[in-house]
């Protein structure tokens, strides 16, 4: 009698206990299924193969395969001792399919946190470009329109829907050789037969794609706005000012005798150009560089050495408001920094180094820039920062944004903005830096200027950005143009801001 009832007790001990590991099992199935299909599926959106050479994973996706692989063991041997038992089975498997049912949503909720923020699709792209070698050469952008300029023509995007705003053809056997940037609606281009140099100059109203005027005799091989009223071009050996209206002649400005201009910026307050005069020994390499600053009726401002000893291997002026230049001499122990100045008197204000002990401005150190006209690179005056992509020593991959005074040189701030940055660009409320997270996966962040802190994400999925894009923004969508739209990424596409 008491073997019995001992027997008895033991039997539904062993019960409650199966029904406890069949509720297990309902869990550990739930986490195993989800952990596989939101893996297997973000391991898709990257490729089919992610980690080491094929770039970095997703976030998440080896925590959930391990999840997925490891809850399949554990939910066999669970399915043994449950189902393979003796004792009735029905309550067993009510019990799995109950605790299944309540563990999924609670595991879709963990991955999802495990992947990051909500993630976004283009709202539209582009059709490639043809013929496959066509590269944009610079980009436009008025309002909520963006303009991508090719050597043989210019497409206008809407930057809310992508549909075609206008076409503008190159005239007949000219190619684009010269762009400016764009102000309040209009742009100016150089026009030349390849491979001769620019021998036209023209100005294009960007809400109408049409060109205001064309006129022969000018040779710009470099083009800035100097505000909404004058363009100023670097017409063979000398600085010519026009009209961006009419193209009627304003100045010009000839460069120190023995001396040539090399590069040129602009805005509406003055122009900022740089100059290299060589010693009377051309071919030893040595000679002093300035800058130099007009007003905007072409009076001459100022001049102040940059204090380069031997000729210059890079110099480009990159604003003119603070006059900022970038510089790297010839030479080992020559400069190789970006310099700014006092706008009023041309005074140096700060050195910042392209290396120092603890980063590398990479952006400024790759001799290729894409958008061969208005080079793009990730890095941007903002304001009174200078704010670049950087990497430690060591390391291959940008990860680093680092932003320094242009007052004093002195850094202001550092920011890990979670993945391999792509691009740097400037916005009136802070930079904007666009990141790679894993294959197919890239994040939009907008920074504070005074500390670098995200206070605005859009994280993006195939989005196809492969190497430096241009990027603008409008009040709902963020406009990625790419160089080349020929192959695995398209021209130009849109994504809505979060």
């Amino acid at each position: 009698m008491d073997d019995h009832g001992g027997g008895g007790l033991m039997e539904r001990r062993g019960s409650r206990w199966r029904l406890v590991f069949a509720g297990l099992e309902g869990a550990v199935v739930a986490a195993a299924g989800t952990g596989f299909v939101m893996g297997g599926s973000a391991l898709a959106e990257a490729g089919g193969a992610c980690g080491s050479a094929s770039g970095p994973c997703p976030p998440g996706t080896a925590a959930m395969l391990a999840t997925g692989f490891v809850g399949l063991v554990v939910a066999i041997v669970l399915f043994i001792v449950v189902f393979l038992s003796d004792g009735p089975k029905m309550g067993r498997l009510v019990t799995t399919v109950v605790c299944c049912a309540l563990a999924l949503p609670v595991s879709l909720l963990g991955f999802d946190r495990l992947q990051g923020p909500p993630s976004v699709s283009p709202a539209w792209s582009a059709p490639a470009d043809r013929p496959t070698l066509t590269k944009a050469l610079a980009v436009w952008q008025d309002g909520g329109t963006v303009v991508r300029v090719r050597a043989d023509r210019f497409d206008a995007y809407r930057a809310r829907t992508g549909e075609a705003a206008w076409t503008l053809e190159a005239p007949p056997r000219k190619s684009v050789c010269a762009a400016s940037q764009a102000v309040d609606g209009l742009a100016a281009v150089g026009y030349g037969t390849d491979p001769a140099p620019c021998d036209q100059l023209a100005a294009v109203d960007l809400r109408t794609g049409r060109e205001l005027w064309r006129k022969d005799g000018v040779r710009p091989s470099v083009l800035e706005l100097a505000g909404p009223e004058t363009l100023v071009a670097l017409d063979g050996e000398r600085i010519a000012a026009f009209g961006l209206r009419d193209g009627a002649p304003a100045w010009t400005a000839s460069p120190t005798a023995g001396c040539g201009f090399r590069a040129l910026s602009a805005s509406a307050a003055r122009v900022v150009a740089a100059e290299y005069c060589a010693t009377a020994d051309p071919a030893a390499g040595t000679g002093t560089t300035w800058l130099r600053a007009f007003g905007p009726t072409g009076a001459a401002l100022w001049r102040t050495d940059l204090g380069a000893a031997n000729e210059p291997t890079t110099l480009a002026v990159l604003a003119a408001d603070p006059p900022t230049v970038r510089l790297t001499e010839r030479g080992d122990r020559g400069i190789n920094a970006v310099l700014s100045f006092a706008a009023a008197d041309g005074a140096p204000r700060a050195t910042i180094p392209v290396s120092s002990a603890d980063y590398e401005l990479t952006s400024l150190r790759e001799l290729y820039a894409p958008f061969r006209l208005r080079p793009v690179r990730p890095a941007a005056v903002v304001g009174d920062l200078f704010v670049a992509a950087a990497t430690r020593p060591g390391d291959r991959d940008s990860r680093f944004v680092l932003a320094h005074s242009l007052t004093d040189g002195s850094r202001a701030w550092a920011r890990v903005p979670d993945g391999k940055v792509l691009a740097v660009a400037a916005a009136p409320d802070g930079p904007l830096v666009v990141t790679e997270r894993g294959r197919n996966l890239n994040a939009v962040h907008r920074l504070d200027g005074t500390d670098g802190r995200t206070v605005e994400r859009t994280d993006l999925r195939r989005a196809f950005l492969y190497s430096t894009p241009w990027l603008g923004r409008t009040d709902d969508r963020y406009v990625f143009v790419n160089e080349d739209g020929t192959t695995y990424s398209r021209p130009a596409l849109g994504v809505p801001r979060r």
